[in-house]
């Protein structure tokens, strides 16, 4: 199934990740991530929210945080285990059910800790299968929930006995579940695969009991959001950084999807939505993040250089992310901020050069003639550069550099005499000038004949 989507020419992942890290895309100014304190040192692998004050997160050690005043102040609670918590759902401000793996003292396999109190006691259940490591869990109440690895459960009386419900019979069906979220009590989806294999999801209208597969990507897709009864949206990524971010849509209740290649190469762990339109996605040392419904994206390094990992909104101008090293972050809304609405990604553009490729065979002897055009236009006045790369990333010179009106501009590149044949690229950059943030970024290919 391994790979439908282009290949770059084989460049290095260092220009893949400077040459196309944004592309033709407009920045709506956002709010901002600070770092806040966190009680742990613990990797934190996933954060929900029970309410819009309840927060939980869980990850490596047993470990398991909780805020009841919206991130101000965190609890470590007492889960009796040292394994790490594969998955945890919370279903309301007191009862919580997480996955663990019991990998060092028979009998081996999952482990389900509970609690009823709000994290105050933990109650242990070995999951009846040996051998079966689940990956991922969703409870309406304290009795009936869904839990699912390679094979997928359900139990209705919290947790004491399970059956295994039925896939379809699609070729992928039973790679592993990594996720699953619920409308309704009968419709809902879940998301996995598996790296270099399939990225999957999947869909159920009764409750869990069957379960209609869609492989849609090359690898696995970690998390993904439910914006309405029609659209769901997530996104994939390649862990080795060979292939495109990918943005994965279905706008008819999960019947059918589409698959965009993304002008960006990173892997998304968590996504969430603060709004219909706002989207944002934990993706290591980065977010990623849409303003329009994921008809384009925009990537921000973390603060601090922070590995993110999961994250959630717990209303439109607010919410977390976790990750490594227990680190948490902090989203503020910034809803004073001056917003470029009028802006359209169409009002910016960076033209394909002309010609191109370029040919030395009819150049004259001064070398005059070694030259191509390149045009763009910009919404806003600002600083406006362009830039040429080889296929190495290595930068070769600025092409232009300077105040540019709104507007079309072109410019008459002449090309180094030296310049060997070969695959370029230029990088057209705009500049907002009030904020200083670069609003714009495109990038095209050159050729050069000899």
């Amino acid at each position: 199934m391994k790979r439908n989507i282009f290949n770059v020419l084989n460049l290095s992942k260092r220009t893949l990740l400077l040459l196309f890290s944004i592309t033709s895309l407009i920045s709506y100014p956002q709010g901002r991530w600070e770092r806040i304190e966190s009680p742990t040192n613990s990797f934190l692998r996933r954060i929900t929210a029970s309410d819009t004050n309840t927060i939980w997160a869980s990850g490596h050690n047993g470990t398991i945080i909780k805020s009841t005043n919206q991130g101000l102040t965190w609890n470590v609670l007492q889960t009796n285990t040292n394994n790490i918590i594969i998955n945890h759902s919370a279903v309301n401000n007191q009862l919580v059910f997480a996955l663990t793996w019991e990998l060092e003292n028979p009998p081996y396999g999952t482990k389900i800790i509970s609690t009823t109190d709000g994290g105050i006691n933990w109650q242990s259940r070995f999951f009846p299968i040996e051998y079966e490591y689940l990956q991922s869990i969703h409870f309406f109440d304290e009795n009936y929930g869904i839990a699912a690895g390679s094979r997928t459960y359900l139990t209705s009386n919290g947790g004491l006995t399970w059956f295994q419900t039925q896939r379809d019979s699609d070729l992928v069906a039973n790679l592993p579940f990594l996720n699953i979220k619920m409308l309704s009590t009968n419709y809902g989806f879940a998301c996995g695969g598996f790296i270099d294999v399939a990225g999957v999801i999947w869909k159920t209208t009764n409750g869990g009991l069957n379960w209609k597969t869609n492989g849609i990507s090359p690898d696995e897709i970690f998390d993904f959001v439910i914006l309405d009864s029609l659209n769901i949206i997530a996104l994939s990524g390649d862990p080795e950084f060979l292939y495109n971010l990918a943005f994965v849509k279905s706008t008819d209740g999960g019947e059918n999807w589409s698959y965009e290649a993304l002008p960006l190469y990173a892997v998304s762990f968590g996504i969430d939505a603060k709004d219909p339109n706002n989207i944002w996605s934990a993706c290591g040392y980065r977010f990623i993040y849409s303003t329009n419904r994921g008809n384009n994206w925009l990537e921000i390094e973390t603060p601090d250089s922070s590995s993110v990992f999961d994250l959630v909104f717990i209303n439109n101008s607010k919410g977390f992310a976790c990750g490594e090293n227990g680190v948490l972050l902090k989203y503020i809304g910034d809803e004073n901020s001056v917003r470029f609405e009028e802006i359209k990604p169409d009002d910016f553009l960076l033209y394909q050069n002309y010609p191109n490729p370029i040919s030395t065979e009819s150049i004259s002897a001064t070398g005059v003639n070694r030259g191509t055009t390149i045009s763009w236009l910009s919404a806003i006045g600002g600083r406006q550069t362009i830039k040429l790369y080889d296929v190495l990333g290595r930068e070769i010179e600025t092409i232009v550099d300077g105040h540019f009106e709104a507007g079309k501009h072109s410019t008459f590149y002449i090309l180094n005499s030296t310049l060997p044949s070969g695959i370029y690229f230029y990088q057209l950059r705009v500049v907002e000038p009030s904020s200083g943030s670069v609003i714009y970024v495109d990038t095209k290919k050159m050729v050069v004949m000899k």
